[in-house]
């Protein structure tokens, strides 16, 4: 099968940053069990000279990033945008594929630039490792060198080109523009065309092609003015192309500063009884804060709460490096038990990088100066490593509980966000939904998740099981009878927890099929070998382009046939069914044909197809249609297609056939090239598939009866989600090899996508 424009996951690329991930062993890839790490270390690199306006877009690549984890069935993780990015990706071990884009992909543009970085690693169990991403620019480079402007030339225009966009080089952007191209999947080639007035007054123009351009590549247009015969003016123009595969300047923007806690974890209460002695039960111990910033350490502030404030025990607002700090405001918080090293220039034992990195400890004094209360103090942390707005920042929170009443207790069991429907796209269908929780103490009893619809006041329960299960274990509950396009409510539960920490999750749409009952037909006209024809079209509008049918009408036309049209012979709703009737046209079979999508053009004897139109992305379990098929003898066989064929298929009855799928992108069909240009429902943008196919009559003379075509889901369905739905129906299946039998005929009506539970 030949993919037309195939568009995938893989279309976003990254800025560098320093950031880890985890990785874990566990039949579920983001089970909570796993031990690995691994730590991402990707740069970007630019063929263009870095320069200030060029540093000054980096906020936005960073906002534009992208990164992907993938396994053979797919992406399994999906993050958007540097700040979005979670210290650690849970992992079980096996062969992945990180990919991380950026920039703006842009058929054509002086300015827009496409970065991108794409590393496969294997993660055993419990490993550690360290994935370096070399981000590079993912466009085609063009330039024009200045020389051009000494030859004396008027009104100079360079103009390059592809099928989706151009770009026009002047007297006034020659010396110092770029051009960045991203190449359509179709296009191998760029068009140059260069054109000015000699001094003579003669226009000149040169036109060609740029061979074969790779991205990642600058083609530099060098014209020159030599003498020589036959010439105008005096002066042949030549003009010359350079590759060069450059890519050396590098611009790195690293992920925001980090907030550690040494031995103890940040994210977590200290708690202690202010006053105990060292060594005894209670008593609170020096903490140890590490702050790291790969692009400096221009901030670090320390903010209390009013808490604070009140007790005079640390004033609301100090940055700790503020060259105004006074030695005064030093001394206070060093006797209030806070004291700091200056930044220090060091290595980054894991990427290699140069950072800074500051020290604060709050000493055991500190915390026993809090007066205890029921509820817990907090000391914000606040680091930035530059100034805005390039400024990236990090927070973290000294949560500190000086008494029992103000110790965070946990909760039994927790509620997981729900599914992200790019990343789980069947996790919650349109009557039934996975949903996730997590056991956070061994106490949790008779647990499992609870929902509603939104708005409604009684919970629907889930349970999981009766016994227990060790803390920070995941469950998985089935619900199943919910409503299409539907907001639900739902949390974790478990006996003697009742806090409702509430998440929500909308169901999918069902799709309905337009024109499924086929009452709408028009035409349009179309250029064929032999004038202009009128293409019948099931449609209510004669635009092919806007039509959500298609059919292979128009190559027929050619011949004067009009294979696919409406019918009051039979029909189930309405007054008409749509007829397909195979037929005989310049000595080939033409098949009676309908299909999701649109005919694109004839090429020769062959015909070039779209199919699928987009979709809402729904995931229902059967394809349901009223048919009729009679299958005439086959009595065409093309010749050198025997070997697609089944054996002894001449003289055999013909077969009749419909397939639905569901894809990531339309799919580019052409007969011409049977090996590869036809439908191939293992390609990877296929991710579910049903089709029945008839070598005999279906249906009772003069009837249609019912079909059900039961669509089944590939493993990469779970992590990719479905952008358009294919359906193809041929009375003479094999038409495609030109082959089959000339009196075939199919009717149906009244298509409908079936959702089960």
């Amino acid at each position: 099968m030949n993919i037309f424009n195939k568009t995938t996951y893989k279309q976003l690329i990254v800025a560098a940053l320093c950031l880890p991930l985890a990785s874990c062993v566990s039949e579920d890839p983001f089970s909570s069990k796993g031990e690995g790490t691994l730590m991402l270390s990707p740069e970007i690199r630019s063929e263009v000279t870095t320069r200030s306006s060029e540093l000054t877009q980096n906020t936005d690549l960073r906002e534009k990033l992208v990164i992907y984890i993938e396994t053979s069935r797919g992406v399994i993780k999906k993050i958007k945008g540097l700040d979005n990015l979670p210290p650690f990706i849970p992992l079980k071990s096996g062969r992945y594929l990180a990919e991380a884009w950026t920039g703006d992909s842009v058929s054509a543009s002086f300015d827009k630039k496409w970065y991108r970085a794409k590393e496969e690693f294997v993660i055993a169990d419990g490993e550690n490792k360290n994935l370096p991403l070399v981000c590079k620019i993912a466009n085609v480079v063009v330039s024009v060198k200045p020389d051009v402007l000494g030859l004396g030339m008027s009104n100079l225009k360079v103009t390059f080109s592809h099928s989706r966009g151009s770009l026009e080089f002047t007297e006034e952007n020659i010396a110092v523009a770029k051009g960045y191209f991203m190449m359509p999947n179709a296009d191998k080639h760029l068009s140059y065309k260069m054109e000015g007035d000699k001094s003579d007054g003669t226009h000149v123009v040169k036109e060609g092609i740029i061979p074969n351009v790779q991205r990642a590549h600058e083609y530099v247009l060098n014209i020159t003015s030599e003498p020589g015969e036959n010439t105008l003016g005096g002066a042949l123009i030549k003009i010359r192309i350079e590759d060069i595969p450059l890519i050396e300047e590098t611009v790195e923007i690293f992920g925001r500063p980090t907030i550690e806690g040494v031995d103890f974890n940040i994210d977590e209460q200290v708690v202690g009884i202010p006053g105990t002695p060292a060594g005894q039960k209670g008593a609170f111990t020096d903490k140890i804060v590490y702050v790291r910033g790969y692009e400096g350490i221009y901030s670090l502030q320390l903010r209390g709460g009013q808490n604070f404030i009140d007790m005079g025990h640390i004033a609301a607002n100090y940055n700790l490096i503020d060259p105004s700090l006074s030695a005064d405001d030093v001394a206070l918080l060093a006797n209030h038990g806070i004291t700091w090293d200056n930044p220090n220039d060091i290595t980054d034992p894991v990427t290699g990088k140069r950072m800074s990195e500051m020290r604060i400890t709050f000493h055991k004094s500190f915390f026993d100066h809090l007066p205890q209360k029921d509820t817990e103090y907090r000391m914000e942390i606040i680091a930035l490593d530059n100034q805005e707005p390039m400024a990236k920042n990090q927070t973290k929170v000294l949560r500190i509980a000086t008494s029992d009443a103000a110790v965070e207790v946990k909760a039994p069991v927790e509620t997981a966000p729900a599914p992200d429907p790019e990343n789980a796209p069947m996790a919650v269908l349109s009557r039934s939904a996975t949903l996730t929780g997590y056991v956070m103490t061994e106490g949790a009893t008779n647990y499992g998740i609870k929902y509603r619809k939104q708005g409604e006041t009684a919970w629907t329960k889930v349970p999981v099981q009766a016994g227990t299960r060790a803390p920070l274990s995941t469950f998985k509950v089935d619900v199943n009878g919910l409503q299409p396009s539907t907001t639900y409510e739902y949390t974790a539960y478990s006996e003697g927890y009742d806090k409702e920490d509430i998440q929500t999750f909308t169901t999918e749409g069902e799709f309905t099929i337009p024109n499924a009952s086929f009452e709408d037909w028009s035409s349009y006209s179309a250029s064929t070998l032999f004038g202009s024809k009128n293409v019948v079209l099931p449609w209510s509008v004669g635009d092919k382009e806007a039509s959500f049918w298609g059919s292979g009408n128009e190559g027929s036309a050619t011949a004067n046939k009009t294979l696919t049209n409406k019918s009051t012979d039979m029909f189930k709703s309405g007054q008409y069914s749509a007829r397909l009737g195979s037929d005989q046209a310049l000595g080939i079979i033409a098949a009676g044909n309908i299909f999701v999508g649109k005919y694109v053009e004839t090429e020769g004897t062959n015909g070039h197809l779209l199919i699928g139109r987009s979709y809402n992305g729904s995931h229902p379990t059967k394809l349901k249609v009223w048919a009729n098929y009679r299958p005439g003898t086959v009595d065409i066989v093309k010749n050198g297609m025997d070997k697609y064929l089944p054996e002894g298929f001449k003289g055999s009855s013909d077969h009749g056939q419909i397939y639905v799928a569901l894809t990531t992108s339309p799919i580019d069909i052409r007969t011409s090239d049977p090996e590869n240009g036809l439908f191939n429902k293992d390609a990877q943008e296929v991710l579910a598939y049903g089709q029945v196919t008839w070598t005999a009559p279906f249906g009772a003379d003069g009837v249609l009866e019912t079909v059900e075509i039961p669509i089944e889901y590939y493993e990469r369905a779970k992590t990719m989600a479905a952008k358009y739905l294919v359906i193809v129906v041929s009375a003479s299946k094999y038409g495609d090899y030109f082959s089959g039998s000339s009196s075939s005929v199919m009717y149906l009506d009244d298509f409908e996508l079936i959702y089960d539970k």
